[in-house]
């Protein structure tokens, strides 16, 4: 959608007119030129039979008289006896050439035009041809064609662009419409289209836009509350029953095997605690209220407590963890928010146990270049294919098929607690490894 521009709607409706225009001018002014044509070779043929009509009254056969012809005019006279006819007189050129028409009237040939009178009066049955060049004519019909092709075309060329700037100035509410739902998220959707008292169809589309954005506002608002809500409430009784665990552990004399089974309890509900820490600060991102705590706090020990606490699931895959801590680092105090680092710890963590190939190594290295501004950490754990599309991984719910289990709110989960830390996470996939390589400032 954002993809640009194309062909907008402005552009669309100038070329439409524009379109319209050119059939519509083009064809009155063909029918235009076709009517200003033959009115003017009208008037032209009228002109020379008036002429060659006056060059034959003044025409006498006995004697014979012959009244000069105009400048670049040729005439022949013919005398009539009985069925024939014979010349009298005819100007030396061109007019050799052309035989006598049969009908009187005017004709064009090799490039002349031909008037061709006969005497009224049949005591001087006398005839006269007159020639003149058909230049002057041809010569005005052409600069009419041109002057009413280039009027239409300068027609064409302004009415496209007062369309095209009409079309602009028409469509500026649209424009601002499209600007206004481009800031849409999930943390404003109320009346974010502003709407103008123009009594037109965009009112109507800015009032059905900020209606339609009210009631999907107030679904997400049940939702969200619902949601916050539920973990609110499965907060109190699992701290309830985690406390009872703790207590019951501590009582003496019990069996081995009822407390290895309260201990495996013990870390459900503490997974289960995580969870729903999990989804209350899903719960504050939705809604934008989540907040950043940054106070320093020891990386290694927070990375050593998440992999102590994920030992029984990787010795059960058969996984091996491997953790490297930066020799030349002075130490592993950083500054964030440590409950919400411990999150994405324990969501890469639970990534590599879900999806890593068994029998391999689980890596963490953690980097800290003297001089830098930052630090670095990198989960590295082997996959059952070559390479994995890491594209989308980020986006809430996204799951590819090589990963079908989850919800697919992990790496997102993780990639907008980086993002509000002021920091960046990036995926990277080739030769049967994923990498998740997270920089932080220090």
């Amino acid at each position: 959608m954002r993809e640009k521009y194309r062909m907008g709607i402005k552009v669309k409706m100038a070329l439409a007119f524009s379109v319209v225009f050119i059939v519509l001018s083009f064809s009155f002014n063909l029918l235009g030129y076709r009517r200003i044509r033959s009115i003017l070779i009208s008037d032209n043929d009228s002109y020379l039979l008036a002429r060659a009509s006056s060059l034959l009254d003044k025409t006498e056969i006995n004697p014979v008289i012959i009244p000069l012809p105009d400048k670049n005019s040729f005439i022949r006279v013919l005398y009539r006896t009985g069925t024939q006819t014979q010349i009298v007189f005819q100007s030396p050129g061109i007019l050799e050439r052309i035989p006598t028409p049969v009908p009187t009237g005017v004709t064009d040939t090799l490039g002349m035009r031909v008037a061709h009178v006969k005497s009224s009066s049949e005591d001087v049955p006398a005839e006269l041809v007159m020639a003149v060049s058909g230049d002057a004519l041809e010569d005005n019909l052409q600069l009419l064609w041109r002057l009413l092709f280039i009027s239409s075309t300068v027609s064409v060329l302004i009415s496209g662009l007062v369309s095209y700037l009409l079309a602009r100035t028409l469509l500026l509410p649209l424009q601002r419409i499209i600007l206004a739902a481009q800031t849409i998220n999930t943390n404003r959707l109320r009346n974010l289209i502003p709407v103008k008292e123009t009594h037109d169809e965009l009112q109507v589309l800015s009032g059905t836009i900020n209606d339609m954005l009210g009631r999907i506002d107030e679904s997400l608002q049940q939702q969200q509350n619902f949601f916050a809500s539920a973990s609110h409430e499965l907060k109190t009784p699992l701290a309830i029953l985690r406390a009872e665990l703790e207590v019951g552990l501590k009582k003496p004399g019990l069996e081995m095997e009822i407390r290895q089974l309260l201990i495996s309890q013990l870390e459900e509900i503490q997974r289960l605690q995580e969870i729903v820490g999990e989804f209350l600060v899903v719960s504050q991102l939705k809604t934008g209220s989540l907040v950043i705590y940054p106070r320093p706090f020891d990386l290694s020990d927070l990375l050593l407590k998440v992999f102590n606490r994920w030992r029984p699931m990787l010795l059960q895959k058969g996984l091996r963890p491997s953790i490297r801590l930066d020799e030349e680092a002075s130490g592993f105090i950083v500054p964030g928010d440590e409950d919400k680092i411990q999150i994405i710890l324990l969501n890469l963590l639970e990534n590599a146990v879900k999806y890593a190939a068994k029998d391999s190594v689980v890596a963490c290295i953690i980097a800290m270049p003297k001089d830098a501004d930052h630090w670095t950490l990198l989960f590295t754990n082997d996959i059952a294919v070559e390479k994995l599309e890491v594209q989308g991984l980020q986006t809430a719910f996204f799951r590819v098929g090589a990963l079908p289990n989850g919800a697919g709110l992990g790496l997102w989960l993780c990639a907008e607690i980086v993002r509000l830390h002021g920091g960046t996470l990036e995926l990277h996939s080739a030769a049967y490894q994923f990498h998740v390589k997270i920089t932080l400032p220090l």
